[in-house]
């Protein structure tokens, strides 16, 4: 499901400090050598969790990009697997009842700690709530996981983003202080894309591209007889 642009997310994406450091300065870097296992295990779901308790004893330095993937290479993953806690955090913010947002907000964070909205939603309200430490800490978090989808600079096919999911191809726009006007799916090469079309607050128009191969295949799964327990395959409108 596409997360729509809401009033909040786009005051909290517009935010100076939030938009000057996701554009330049989100922490990315991996996490030092002596926290990192000494092999990774095998077992998708042992690796992540490996690579989870690292990126929680060094963050906000920590490999966010290998986090992700290893988070979407799991059985259990899910693309809609928050949707229901991340659509009450949303409401809930927009309400400004920080004290639900926040609930809410660690409650996605602990099923799926690579969600970038959750991390930026828990700034804002430990913020509100006088938590400067807890409030630096998540937004660091969440800017250091969007950084991460950069794997090129986004304007063409050779060089794209690369999302496990399509609600990061939005946060990564909103971070960007950018509104998307229009969405396409492009084939090359045998590679599949999200051709995301967004405008500036000046109205400069640009089409970024996210790879998305992971992504359907994660839906294709989804749509095998038998795999849908509940609720459908995603939906790829915007």
């Amino acid at each position: 499901m596409r997360r729509r642009l809401t009033p909040f997310l786009c005051a909290l994406a517009l935010s100076p400090a939030l938009s000057a450091r996701a554009a330049n300065e989100a922490p990315v870097a991996t996490a030092p050598s002596e926290h990192a296992p000494a092999a990774a295990p095998a077992d998708p779901e042992a690796r992540y969790q490996a690579l989870l308790a690292t990126a929680k004893s060094s963050a906000p330095y920590s490999d966010w990009q290998g986090l992700r993937m290893a988070f979407a290479e799991r059985p259990g993953f899910k693309l809609t697997g928050q949707d229901v806690m991340k659509g009450e955090m949303f409401k809930a913010v927009e309400a400004a009842d920080c004290a639900k947002a926040l609930t809410e907000a660690k409650a996605v964070i602990a099923e799926a700690f690579v969600d970038a909205d959750a991390h930026l939603v828990a700034a804002y309200c430990d913020e509100k709530q006088g938590d400067g430490a807890g409030a630096t800490l998540e937004r660091d978090i969440g800017l250091g996981l969007l950084k991460s989808i950069e794997t090129g600079d986004g304007l063409s096919p050779s060089s794209p983003f690369t999302v496990i999911d399509v609600d990061e191809e939005y946060a990564l726009m909103r971070a960007k202080g950018l509104k998307v006007t229009g969405q396409a799916l492009v084939q090359r090469d045998g590679h599949s894309y999200d051709a995301i079309t967004a405008v500036t607050d000046k109205g400069e128009s640009a089409t970024y591209y996210f790879l998305l191969d992971r992504v359907l295949a994660a839906e294709a799964k989804l749509m095998t007889p038998g795999a849908v327990s509940e609720g459908g395959p995603p939906g790829r409108s915007p």
